[in-house]
This record gives C-alpha cells, sequence and structure tokens, in this order.
C-alpha cells in the first residue's frame, strides 16, 4: 500500500499518490486503468470536485466540475488551473440538471457527488459518442449503475482499496459501445507496487 500513497492519503486525509499528486477517490484499479488513457484531447464533466478535479485539469482540454459543498468549492477553486471551471450548486433539485443547462457534450462524466441517480440519467444524455461514464462507489448505488447499464453502456467494474479508506469499494467505468481513446503507450505498463519483468524478444 505504501507505493500507492495510501499512508500518506490517511495522513493528509486526501486523495493523493506516492509522490503526493492529486488523484481521483476512486479504488486504485480504477485510477491504474485510468491512467493509460491519452484525455489531451478530451473534454471531462465532474458532478462532485475535489483533487479528482486537479487530476483530470492535468490531463484533459477541459474540465467543468460542479460542487454541492461551499467549503470544498472555497477550498478548490483557487487551485484550479485556466482548463478548469468550478461551479457551486448547493440546490440538490437543480444539482443533477447542471448538465443539461449546457449545450456542450463530453467525452468523460464523472459520477461522485449527491443525487447520484438523477445524475446518471443526465449523464446518458450528454455522453459523446465513444465516451466513457464513471460512477464512483457503484456497490452502495446499485439503481444508478441500471440507470446507465440500460442505457446500452457496458460497465467495467473495478473492485479493491482506495486513498484514506480502511475498506475495498467499487468504481465502475461504463462505456459507449465506440469507445477507442487512445493510449498512452504501446505498451501496458507495470502496475504500481508490482515485479518488472520484460519478455526477451524472439
Amino acid at each position: 500500500m505504501a507505493a500507492f500513497g495510501y499512508w500518506r492519503s490517511v495522513r493528509r486525509r486526501e486523495a493523493v499518490n506516492g509522490m503526493g499528486r492529486a488523484i481521483p477517490w476512486f479504488t486504485y484499479p480504477a485510477v491504474e486503468y485510468l491512467e493509460q488513457f491519452d484525455f489531451g484531447a478530451k473534454t471531462v464533466f465532474e458532478y462532485g470536485a475535489g483533487n479528482s478535479t486537479l487530476f483530470w485539469c492535468e490531463r484533459a482540454a477541459r474540465v467543468v466540475s460542479v460542487e454541492n459543498s461551499p467549503e470544498w468549492h472555497a477550498r478548490l477553486r483557487p487551485r484550479l488551473p485556466a482548463n478548469g471551471v468550478l461551479h457551486l450548486v448547493d440546490d440538490p433539485a437543480r444539482y443533477p440538471r447542471c448538465l443539461a443547462e449546457g449545450t456542450e457534450m463530453f467525452d468523460v462524466i464523472v459520477i461522485d457527488g449527491i443525487e447520484r441517480r438523477a445524475c446518471c440519467a443526465e449523464a446518458v444524455r450528454k455522453l459523446r459518442p465513444g465516451g466513457i461514464i464513471i460512477l464512483d462507489n457503484a456497490d452502495w448505488h446499485q439503481h444508478s449503475a441500471a440507470v446507465l447499464r440500460s442505457a446500452g453502456l457496458l460497465g467495467v467494474e473495478f473492485f479493491g482499496f482506495g486513498p484514506i479508506n480502511d475498506y475495498t469499494w467499487m468504481t465502475a467505468v461504463y462505456f459507449h459501445p465506440d469507445f477507442n481513446f487512445p493510449r498512452r503507450d504501446a505498451l501496458a505498463a507495470h502496475g504500481i507496487g508490482g515485479l518488472r519483468h520484460e519478455e526477451t524478444r524472439a
């Protein structure tokens, strides 16, 4: 767990990796999986802001986040780079509708805040063809997950430990049938904390 930065995240009470850099508060297997893709030309919408917002801003062309907590909003907003936009919406009825208020479609939609079932319904309508929807704590929000599956998205579930928490949970990634994001590298990366080994060429 030390290689993942788990104890650092516990001490700081925030989602960071072994180098102290911001990561989403997802399970470690989900974060490692997402790290393999090149999001440089992609747009991201987040329900629920935090260190994940900083993570996406480092990787994506544009990030739009909505947060219901005034404290989190005030803490995060000064840290955002130019490609990040953060909205404070503390009305639970309006919160899911924020995505529908604009005309923009998104390549990545993250659901990790309040009113998740309603957010899932909005996300399906605003997902760009070939994109992904990420639902954290999908094991706790099975009705929300059902909304995404019923829309014809293919779900891949990542169980495991993650930052801060002392229990396992599930982060699920739901893929549009036309998903084809480019990879950052041609070869699969070595896992964090794993043994490095390269096969010899024939």
